[in-house]
């Protein structure tokens, strides 16, 4: 990693670490969690014990025509095994839009389900949500079937392959101390999610119907209460432990650097100091708190997605970065820029689609 000035340091640090997807938590010591912000409630449960209302990822790229933009959720964590196949009836799944910068919500594309049939089939509808609360609805659509928007664009929701990628158990062994003997890239290596599924949220709009630099993150809510949210990928459940999984889950952006800043600084002080270089020192550690914080993802949606420092693809391979920066890897002053696990050696999957809605097929 080359070294840059203030500015390209800052836009470094938000490239590689904003893209976590290595489930930590620090609680005397490292434990291993599930997946980029699967069951990131305390003991590994799912926020407010909703595995139907639990946030797995959010993606946000550039569609297969260059002027329109695709925001994806993925939701119920390894559904129909951990998590059912069904979308809750009393659940608000969200996706929310910051068009000036200021971690606030302007407007909002708010997903609401009815019961399924017989056939496990659920009606839809789509509703845009102004700041002020108004409500146009903007598509209607069964799961499993593609449904046009108003104005131009596509919706789909319902079950396929979960497109997270990570060897966890190379992680459990090396990191987690679980005691089996795998560590990363020993040439045994296993993608825990290859073969898991996950329901699907994903929106494909024209450019003009989001402006140009937006920050989204996604909520889930049964009425007036909030149970999920995620921005950027894995930030609670690599930085927070305890208690403060389920205030950040109910927490609002704009407080996250004043909240939760502390949090983020004592991770990455205690696993950078792997490194053989020792941890980073309180600047370099607030300098990337400051990045990551708060959690929204950021795009510029007339160009590409080039991981999470503009968007996030589903094929964006941030974990080998992530690993690297987490464990003492980027370069501050005189340190090198290999940290103390610089690779996972596990990749993107291969079922992605190159249409609408993107991500591969279930796994039957």
């Amino acid at each position: 990693m080359q070294r840059v000035g203030n500015d390209g340091r800052r836009r470094g640090m938000l490239a590689t670490l904003a893209g976590s997807a290595v489930v930590l938590a620090l609680a005397g010591a490292p434990f291993v969690g599930f997946g980029a912000d699967h069951l990131d409630a305390p003991d590994l449960m799912p926020p407010s014990d909703r595995a139907d209302a639990d946030i797995n990822d959010l993606y946000v790229f550039e569609a297969r025509r260059a002027d329109r933009t695709v925001i994806a959720v993925s939701t119920h964590p390894g559904a129909g095994a951990i998590a059912p196949l069904e979308y809750a009836t009393d659940v608000a799944y969200k996706m929310k839009v910051d068009g000036n910068g200021d971690a606030v919500q302007d407007f909002a594309f708010v997903w609401l389900f009815n019961e399924a049939n017989d056939n496990g089939i659920q009606k839809y509808k789509v509703l845009r949500q102004g700041r002020r609360g108004h409500f146009v609805r903007i598509a209607v659509g069964r799961t499993g079937r593609v449904a046009d928007v108003d104005g131009g664009g596509k919706a789909f929701a319902g079950l396929r392959s979960d497109p997270f990628f990570f060897d966890l158990d190379a992680f459990r062994d090396q990191v987690g101390g679980a005691g089996g003997g795998r560590t990363f890239c020993d040439g045994s290596e296993t993608d825990f999610f290859a073969d898991l599924n996950a329901n699907a949220m994903v929106l494909q709009l024209p450019d003009g119907d989001l402006g140009r630099n937006i920050g989204v993150w996604a909520t889930t809510n049964a009425g007036s209460t909030k149970i999920d949210r995620m921005g950027r990928p894995a930030i609670n459940t690599v930085f927070n432990a305890g208690a403060d999984k389920d205030l950040f889950n109910v927490a609002n952006p704009a407080r996250d650097r004043v909240r939760f800043g502390d949090n983020v600084v004592g991770v990455l002080q205690a696993f950078s100091a792997l490194d053989m270089e020792g941890a980073y020192a309180d600047a370099e550690a607030e300098g990337l708190a400051d990045v990551l914080l708060p959690d929204i993802l950021t795009y510029d949606t007339r160009t590409p997605a080039a991981g999470p420092l503009n968007g996030r693809a589903l094929a964006d391979d941030v974990i080998d970065v992530e690993l690297n920066i987490v464990t003492g890897g980027f370069g501050f002053g005189g340190r090198d820029d290999t940290g103390a696990i610089p690779s996972d050696c596990v990749g993107p999957h291969g079922d992605y689609l190159n249409r609408f809605p993107y991500l591969g097929e279930a796994h039957s």
